[in-house]
Protein backbone atom coordinates (compact mmCIF):
# COMPACT_ATOMS: atom_id res chain seq x y z
CA UNK A 1 0.00 0.00 0.00
CA UNK A 2 3.05 2.55 0.58
CA UNK A 3 4.08 1.73 -2.56
CA UNK A 4 1.35 2.06 -4.46
CA UNK A 5 1.17 5.79 -2.56
CA UNK A 6 4.83 6.58 -3.23
CA UNK A 7 4.45 5.52 -6.80
CA UNK A 8 1.49 7.94 -7.42
CA UNK A 9 2.98 11.15 -5.37
CA UNK A 10 5.71 10.37 -7.97
CA UNK A 11 3.33 10.31 -11.56
CA UNK A 12 2.05 13.68 -9.39
CA UNK A 13 5.19 15.07 -9.09
CA UNK A 14 6.32 14.32 -12.51
CA UNK A 15 3.20 15.68 -14.14
CA UNK A 16 4.06 18.86 -12.09
CA UNK A 17 7.46 19.25 -13.30
CA UNK A 18 6.25 18.90 -16.65
CA UNK A 19 4.00 21.59 -16.65
CA UNK A 20 5.72 23.72 -15.18
CA UNK A 21 8.92 23.19 -17.80
CA UNK A 22 5.88 23.95 -20.54
CA UNK A 23 5.01 27.24 -18.54
CA UNK A 24 8.71 28.13 -19.24
CA UNK A 25 9.15 27.56 -22.42
CA UNK A 26 5.99 29.35 -23.21
CA UNK A 27 7.04 32.17 -21.51
CA UNK A 28 10.64 32.11 -23.08
CA UNK A 29 9.20 32.11 -26.59
CA UNK A 30 6.98 34.95 -25.46
CA UNK A 31 9.90 36.73 -24.53
CA UNK A 32 11.95 36.02 -27.44
CA UNK A 33 9.78 36.63 -30.15
CA UNK A 34 9.57 40.25 -31.81
CA UNK A 35 5.99 41.64 -31.61
CA UNK A 36 7.41 45.34 -32.63
CA UNK A 37 6.90 46.78 -35.96
CA UNK A 38 9.21 48.47 -37.71
CA UNK A 39 7.95 51.78 -36.13
CA UNK A 40 9.36 50.49 -33.13
CA UNK A 41 12.56 48.76 -34.62
CA UNK A 42 12.65 52.30 -35.92
CA UNK A 43 13.17 53.88 -32.26
CA UNK A 44 15.22 51.83 -31.22
CA UNK A 45 17.94 51.88 -33.77
CA UNK A 46 17.55 55.96 -33.82
CA UNK A 47 18.72 55.74 -29.91
CA UNK A 48 21.21 53.09 -30.76
CA UNK A 49 22.38 55.44 -33.41
CA UNK A 50 22.40 58.34 -31.02
CA UNK A 51 25.34 56.94 -29.49
CA UNK A 52 27.73 56.79 -33.05
CA UNK A 53 26.22 59.89 -34.29
CA UNK A 54 23.65 58.49 -36.67
CA UNK A 55 21.19 60.47 -35.01
CA UNK A 56 22.70 63.34 -33.43
CA UNK A 57 21.29 66.01 -35.37
CA UNK A 58 18.09 65.33 -33.84
CA UNK A 59 19.74 66.28 -30.75
CA UNK A 60 20.56 69.56 -32.75
CA UNK A 61 18.08 72.83 -32.86
CA UNK A 62 14.93 70.84 -30.71
CA UNK A 63 15.00 74.12 -28.27
CA UNK A 64 14.59 76.19 -31.66
CA UNK A 65 12.02 74.04 -32.91
CA UNK A 66 9.91 74.65 -29.25
CA UNK A 67 10.35 78.28 -30.04
CA UNK A 68 8.56 78.00 -33.51
CA UNK A 69 6.13 75.78 -31.72
CA UNK A 70 5.05 78.41 -29.41
CA UNK A 71 4.67 80.92 -31.95
CA UNK A 72 1.57 81.77 -34.16
CA UNK A 73 3.16 80.24 -37.34
CA UNK A 74 1.89 76.60 -36.02
CA UNK A 75 -1.47 77.56 -34.61
CA UNK A 76 -3.18 75.47 -32.20
CA UNK A 77 -1.45 71.71 -31.11
CA UNK A 78 -2.74 68.33 -32.18
CA UNK A 79 -3.47 67.09 -29.26
CA UNK A 80 -3.67 63.29 -28.04
CA UNK A 81 -3.24 62.15 -31.49
CA UNK A 82 0.00 63.71 -32.25
CA UNK A 83 1.69 60.11 -32.51
CA UNK A 84 -1.08 58.92 -35.22
CA UNK A 85 -0.23 62.52 -36.63
CA UNK A 86 3.05 61.81 -37.02
CA UNK A 87 2.85 58.23 -38.08
CA UNK A 88 1.15 59.24 -41.31
CA UNK A 89 3.61 62.12 -41.89
CA UNK A 90 6.65 59.56 -41.56
CA UNK A 91 4.59 57.55 -43.56
CA UNK A 92 4.54 59.63 -46.39
CA UNK A 93 7.97 61.16 -46.27
CA UNK A 94 9.11 57.44 -46.15
CA UNK A 95 7.71 56.72 -49.78
CA UNK A 96 9.83 59.53 -51.36
CA UNK A 97 12.74 57.67 -53.36
CA UNK A 98 16.37 58.33 -51.90
CA UNK A 99 14.72 58.80 -48.69
CA UNK A 100 14.95 57.53 -45.04
CA UNK A 101 13.06 58.73 -41.94
CA UNK A 102 14.00 57.74 -38.70
CA UNK A 103 11.20 58.10 -35.77
CA UNK A 104 13.44 59.93 -33.25
CA UNK A 105 10.57 60.05 -30.13
CA UNK A 106 6.61 60.08 -30.47
CA UNK A 107 6.78 63.69 -31.62
CA UNK A 108 9.79 63.91 -33.72
CA UNK A 109 11.15 62.77 -37.04
CA UNK A 110 14.45 62.99 -38.72
CA UNK A 111 14.50 62.93 -42.33
CA UNK A 112 17.56 61.35 -44.56
CA UNK A 113 18.06 62.37 -48.39
CA UNK A 114 21.25 60.39 -49.95
CA UNK A 115 23.78 62.40 -50.34
CA UNK A 116 24.11 62.09 -54.12
CA UNK A 117 20.57 63.50 -54.41
CA UNK A 118 21.40 66.99 -52.49
CA UNK A 119 24.99 68.49 -53.58
CA UNK A 120 27.91 67.92 -55.65
CA UNK A 121 31.28 68.20 -53.98
CA UNK A 122 32.09 71.47 -52.11
CA UNK A 123 28.22 72.91 -54.01
CA UNK A 124 25.46 74.17 -52.45
CA UNK A 125 23.55 74.46 -55.37
CA UNK A 126 20.46 71.75 -55.27
CA UNK A 127 20.46 69.00 -58.17
CA UNK A 128 17.92 68.30 -60.25
CA UNK A 129 17.05 64.94 -58.40
CA UNK A 130 17.59 67.09 -55.15
CA UNK A 131 14.38 69.13 -56.24
CA UNK A 132 12.33 66.63 -57.12
CA UNK A 133 12.45 64.81 -53.78
CA UNK A 134 11.81 67.90 -52.02
CA UNK A 135 9.25 68.44 -54.03
CA UNK A 136 7.40 65.20 -52.94
CA UNK A 137 8.76 66.85 -49.37
CA UNK A 138 6.91 69.68 -49.32
CA UNK A 139 3.36 68.26 -50.44
CA UNK A 140 4.06 66.51 -47.68
CA UNK A 141 4.36 69.48 -45.37
CA UNK A 142 1.90 71.20 -46.97
CA UNK A 143 -0.67 68.41 -45.72
CA UNK A 144 0.77 68.02 -42.17
CA UNK A 145 1.37 72.38 -41.07
CA UNK A 146 1.29 71.65 -37.47
CA UNK A 147 4.95 70.80 -37.48
CA UNK A 148 8.30 72.49 -37.68
CA UNK A 149 11.40 72.49 -39.72
CA UNK A 150 14.95 72.53 -39.06
CA UNK A 151 17.47 72.04 -42.38
CA UNK A 152 20.17 70.79 -40.40
CA UNK A 153 23.47 71.32 -42.92
CA UNK A 154 26.46 69.13 -42.55
CA UNK A 155 29.65 68.79 -44.70
CA UNK A 156 32.56 66.09 -44.46
CA UNK A 157 36.11 66.50 -43.09
CA UNK A 158 37.81 68.21 -46.25
CA UNK A 159 38.75 71.89 -46.05
CA UNK A 160 38.78 74.08 -43.19
CA UNK A 161 36.46 74.50 -40.05
CA UNK A 162 36.15 78.05 -41.25
CA UNK A 163 34.78 76.92 -44.72
CA UNK A 164 32.77 73.44 -43.89
CA UNK A 165 30.98 75.69 -41.33
CA UNK A 166 29.97 78.51 -44.32
CA UNK A 167 29.53 75.68 -46.50
CA UNK A 168 27.09 73.75 -44.43
CA UNK A 169 24.76 77.23 -43.58
CA UNK A 170 24.70 77.28 -47.21
CA UNK A 171 23.53 74.33 -47.83
CA UNK A 172 20.75 74.35 -45.07
CA UNK A 173 19.53 77.72 -46.64
CA UNK A 174 19.25 76.01 -50.14
CA UNK A 175 16.92 73.57 -48.93
CA UNK A 176 15.04 75.87 -46.43
CA UNK A 177 14.69 78.10 -49.62
CA UNK A 178 13.68 75.98 -51.90
CA UNK A 179 11.09 74.23 -49.22
CA UNK A 180 9.29 78.02 -48.94
CA UNK A 181 9.38 78.37 -53.08
CA UNK A 182 7.33 75.20 -52.60
CA UNK A 183 4.72 76.98 -50.57
CA UNK A 184 5.60 76.24 -47.14
CA UNK A 185 5.14 78.79 -44.44
CA UNK A 186 8.93 80.13 -44.00
CA UNK A 187 7.75 80.62 -40.39
CA UNK A 188 8.04 76.98 -39.81
CA UNK A 189 11.34 76.16 -41.56
CA UNK A 190 14.80 77.60 -39.97
CA UNK A 191 18.59 76.25 -41.35
CA UNK A 192 21.07 75.89 -39.69
CA UNK A 193 25.01 74.67 -40.42
CA UNK A 194 26.79 72.09 -38.26
CA UNK A 195 29.75 72.05 -40.41
CA UNK A 196 31.88 68.86 -39.92
CA UNK A 197 31.48 68.18 -36.52
CA UNK A 198 28.89 65.70 -37.10
CA UNK A 199 29.92 62.88 -38.87
CA UNK A 200 27.78 60.02 -39.50
CA UNK A 201 30.69 57.73 -41.59
CA UNK A 202 33.76 57.65 -41.43
CA UNK A 203 35.35 60.68 -43.01
CA UNK A 204 38.51 58.74 -43.94
CA UNK A 205 36.83 57.20 -46.77
CA UNK A 206 35.15 58.23 -49.82
CA UNK A 207 31.86 56.62 -49.05
CA UNK A 208 32.19 58.07 -45.84
CA UNK A 209 32.59 61.42 -47.03
CA UNK A 210 29.83 61.10 -49.30
CA UNK A 211 27.08 60.73 -46.66
CA UNK A 212 28.52 62.99 -44.33
CA UNK A 213 28.06 65.86 -47.25
CA UNK A 214 24.17 65.88 -46.39
CA UNK A 215 20.71 67.98 -45.01
CA UNK A 216 18.81 66.36 -42.78
CA UNK A 217 15.21 67.62 -41.64
CA UNK A 218 14.26 67.32 -37.76
CA UNK A 219 10.40 67.61 -38.00
CA UNK A 220 8.57 68.18 -34.32
CA UNK A 221 5.47 68.33 -33.67
CA UNK A 222 2.99 70.76 -31.62
CA UNK A 223 0.84 68.68 -29.03
CA UNK A 224 -0.63 71.33 -27.30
Amino acid sequence: MGRNRAAVWMVILLSLVMVFAAGCEYIKKEINSDPTTNRDKTKKGAAIGAASGAVLGALLGEGELDGVLAGAAIGAGIGAGIGIYMDKQEEKLAQIPGTTVERVDEDKLLVHFESDILFAVDSAQLSGTARNSLNQAAQVFVEFPKTAIIAQGHTDSSGSDDHNQQLSERRAMSVRNYLTSQGIDGMRILAEGYGEAYPVADNSTAAGRDRNRRVDLLIKGKAK
